[in-house]
């Protein structure tokens, strides 16, 4: 089954390959964001705010 979600993901993150988050996205139905090569995603990486992604997850919830 599919639920609303929203899967974000880096082309070189070293906990998760690209391929298998894009075939979890699939699976869960969820809205695919390809984020590029950035490393892992998390609250240690330092990458600081996001604007494009509070952007998607506004639309994300307004469609809810």
């Amino acid at each position: 089954f599919t639920f609303p979600s929203i899967v974000v993901a880096s082309r070189n993150d070293h906990y998760c390959e690209y391929a298998v988050a894009e075939d979890l996205a699939a699976a869960w139905g969820s809205l695919f964001i390809d984020a590029g090569e950035s490393g892992h995603l998390n609250a240690e990486s330092g990458h600081g705010p996001w604007p494009e992604g509070t952007m998607v997850f506004a639309k994300f919830i307004s469609q809810l």
